[in-house]
C-alpha cells in the first residue's frame, strides 16, 4: 500500500470492501488491516460474483453503487479498497459511471496502487520494457489464434488470468520456443507468493487464481 493509500483509508468513515461469494474472506482486507485500523469504522462488503454472466453482474455493480450511495447521501465519506491499481483491471472502476449516475458532481478521488504487473516484473527481476521495446498485458483466455499473434508481435506479454488455461498456454509457448523465455508468478506479495520457471513443472496443476505468466523474449533474470 501507498502512505497516500493508507491516510485516505484512515479518514474515510466507510471502507467499502469488493469481494466474491466464493471468496471466505478478502485478500484486499487483509492486507489493509495490516496498515490501517478500521475497529471504529463502518465496513462495507460488496458482493461481486465469479460469473461471465451480464445480467447477473450488471445486478451486483447496480446494488453495490446503491450501497455505497447511501453512505454517501449520508455524509459519510466511503473508501473502496481493491488489490492491485483500481484502474487496471479492477472491479470499481464498472461502479464508477453508477455512482456518477446515481449521485451528479460526485466528487471520485483514484489512489494510484501497486498492480499486480509492475510487483510481478520487481520480484522476478524483470524489466518489462527497455528502449523501444513494445508490452502487451492481455487475459490469457484470449482466442489461441490472436494469442499466438501477440505473443510473436511483442517484445515482452503479461498474461493475466492464466490459471484455468495455463496447459494451453504452455502448448503454446512451447510451439514457439519462447517457454524458456516465460516465468510464473502467484500471489506476488502474499505469504504464500510463488515464482517458477521450470513451467514443466505445474502442468496438470490446479493454479491460484492470482496467478500470470511473463514472457520475455530477452534473458529473464536466473
Amino acid at each position: 500500500m501507498t502512505l497516500k493509500a493508507v491516510r485516505v483509508l484512515g479518514e474515510a468513515e466507510v471502507v467499502a470492501i469488493p469481494k466474491s461469494k466464493e471468496e471466505s474472506y478478502s485478500i484486499a482486507l487483509s492486507i489493509v488491516k495490516g496498515a490501517v485500523d478500521l475497529s471504529k469504522k463502518e465496513t462495507l462488503e460488496l458482493m461481486f460474483p465469479m460469473t461471465k454472466d451480464k445480467e447477473v453482474l450488471r445486478k451486483a455493480r447496480e446494488e453495490a453503487a446503491a450501497a455505497i450511495c447511501e453512505r454517501l447521501k449520508g455524509g459519510k465519506d466511503v473508501a473502496c479498497i481493491t488489490l492491485g491499481d483500481p484502474m487496471f483491471y479492477s472491479t470499481f472502476s464498472y461502479l464508477i459511471p453508477l455512482l456518477r449516475a446515481r449521485v451528479p458532481g460526485i466528487e471520485i478521488e483514484i489512489v494510484p496502487g501497486i498492480s499486480s504487473v509492475m510487483a510481478s516484473a520487481a520480484m522476478t527481476v524483470t524489466p518489462l520494457t527497455e528502449a523501444d521495446e513494445r508490452l502487451a498485458v492481455i487475459p490469457a483466455t484470449y482466442e489461441q489464434e490472436k494469442l499466438r499473434d501477440i505473443l510473436r508481435e511483442f517484445d515482452t506479454v503479461v498474461l493475466m488470468k492464466v490459471n484455468r488455461v495455463f496447459d494451453k498456454v504452455l502448448g503454446l509457448l512451447e510451439e514457439l520456443g519462447l517457454k524458456e523465455k516465460a516465468v510464473f508468478i502467484e500471489r506476488c506479495g502474499g505469504e504464500n507468493q510463488r515464482v517458477v520457471r521450470d513451467l514443466d513443472s505445474l502442468k496438470g496443476e490446479k493454479l491460484d487464481y492470482l496467478s500470470m505468466v511473463i514472457v520475455k523474449r530477452g534473458n529473464l533474470e536466473q
